[in-house]
Order: structure tokens, then sequence, then C-alpha cells
């Protein structure tokens, strides 16, 4: 590209910085090598989308807002393009899958998630695990989106997009990474089913004698022995109120037959 051009883009973007324009020219000098199937964009977009880049890395203000509209693409195509070239340039900040989960809003498929790259790693030949780099946002998003799948979780449309990659690639890691979650949450579901239909403990022996000491009424325990002490004390108790009870009646029914039998004889 052109050097005034490129340096007149900067211009308007306010960036003047030589650091940055150096960086920038950098960026765009790889671009042309490794991003040659960047679709949508033009070379004055492509400029652009590297001066973003450099101003981003080096922590310049900039108003994202007005470089998409320098860049004679619409917000979608802009954002797309930006997002390929990050990512063959290797310039993305590794993120985790609890912040990228927290950002599209599907923390529940975090764990499932972590267990997907865990068995794709152990699936590859030990040279290739080597060189893998599970924390590239390639590899995070398409894990938690595949989570998301097999969990039947719905995933925000823009989690697909912010992996960087082309659709194409990205579509066939998720392919991949989805046969691990379906064989995970498979496991799960088997788990929760035999907890649920777990055998009762069986009993041992002393509790079994425990149980037919309390059928036989015989006491088991110091409470139920002083209630079984107290009983015939109490029954003894009621049957001398009872006997107190007959004799005065008899007593009674004995001093109103002597008073009539005295009214009687009397003249």
């Amino acid at each position: 590209m052109d050097r005034e051009l490129f340096g007149r883009l900067a211009s308007k973007m306010g960036l003047t910085s030589v650091k940055v324009l150096s960086q920038a020219e950098e960026y765009l000098r790889l671009s042309q090598l490794r991003c040659t199937g960047l679709g949508g964009a033009t070379a004055s977009s492509r400029a652009v989308i590297c001066l973003e880049l450099a101003a981003t890395s080096l922590k310049l203000p900039l108003d994202k807002d007005f470089a998409v509209k320098l860049s004679g693409l619409n917000k979608k195509v802009y954002q797309s393009s930006l997002k390929s070239v990050e990512c063959m340039l290797g310039l993305q900040s590794s993120v985790g899958l609890r912040e990228l989960a927290v950002q599209y809003g599907c923390m529940d498929a975090v764990k499932v998630a972590s267990q997907i790259l865990e068995r794709y790693e152990a699936s590859l030949p030990a040279a290739h695990q080597q060189n893998l780099d599970l924390s590239k946002p390639l590899f995070t998003t398409a894990a938690l989106f595949a989570a998301c799948k097999c969990m039947k979780i719905r995933a925000d449309k823009k989690l697909a997009s912010s992996s960087g990659a082309k659709k194409g690639v990205f579509d066939r890691l998720c392919s991949q990474l989805q046969k691990f979650g379906q064989e995970i949450c498979s496991e799960s579901s088997s788990l929760k089913g035999s907890i649920k239909t777990a055998p009762k403990r069986q009993k041992t022996l002393t509790e079994m004698l425990q149980e037919e000491e309390d059928d036989d009424g015989l006491p088991t325990s110091p409470k139920q022995q002083r209630e079984q002490q107290r009983r015939p004390r109490e029954d003894e108790e009621d049957d001398a109120e009872e006997d107190v009870k007959q004799n005065y009646e008899e007593w009674k029914r004995k001093i109103l037959e002597n008073a009539l039998g005295a009214k009687a004889a009397d003249p």
C-alpha cells in the first residue's frame, strides 16, 4: 500500500505515534502474506484494521466506530475481518473459559467445556500435544459452544464469531469436540441414574436383633425401663384408691339402713 495513503488513514484515526505506525505497517505486511483469503476486505480496510490492532496492542485510545466508517465496510464485516486478521497474526489475548462464559451467559457449560478440552488433548498424539495451546480463543470458544450444544443450552450467536477463525475451521473443530461432549453428558446422566436407584443399605445383625426386641415389647433403653418399672406402682395406687372408694360406699349404705330402721321403730 502507498505509504502516504497509509499515513493519511492513520492521521484521520488520530494515530500519529511513530511506534504505532511502525507496528501497524508490520501487521499490514504480515497480513498480506498470511491473510490472503480475507474476503470482503479492501486495501484501505485492511490498513485500518492493522492500525486499530497496533493501537490496541499499545493500549492507545481509539474511536472504533469511526474506524469502521473509515474502512468502508459495514460493522459486521469489519469485526469479522478484524478477528480473522487478529487470529492469523496470533494477536489474540487468551481468554479463559469462565471469562468467556460470563461474557456470553453460559456459566453452566464451563465444567463440561473444560472436560471436553482435556479429552480432546488426550486423544491427540504426544507430538501434537507439545505444540498445542488450548488457551487460544479458537479452542476455548469451540469447547464452550460444543458444551452448550450437548447440554441444550441456548448460546449467544456471537460466541461462535468471537473465535476469530473462519466458519469452516470453527465448525470442523466443534464437530470433533461435540463427540467428547456427548460422551461426558451421557456418562453424567448414567451416574445420576445409578445414584437414584442405588439399593438401600442392608441392616446389620445388631440392628435386626434390636428391632426384634422392640417388637416383643421389651424395654430397650433406660427410659423405657424406667417407664415399665413405674407402671406397676401406678396400678397398685389405682387399686388402693378403688378399695377406699368401695369401703366408703359400704359404710354410707349401712348408716342409711340404721337410720331408716330407727325411724320405723319409733312410735
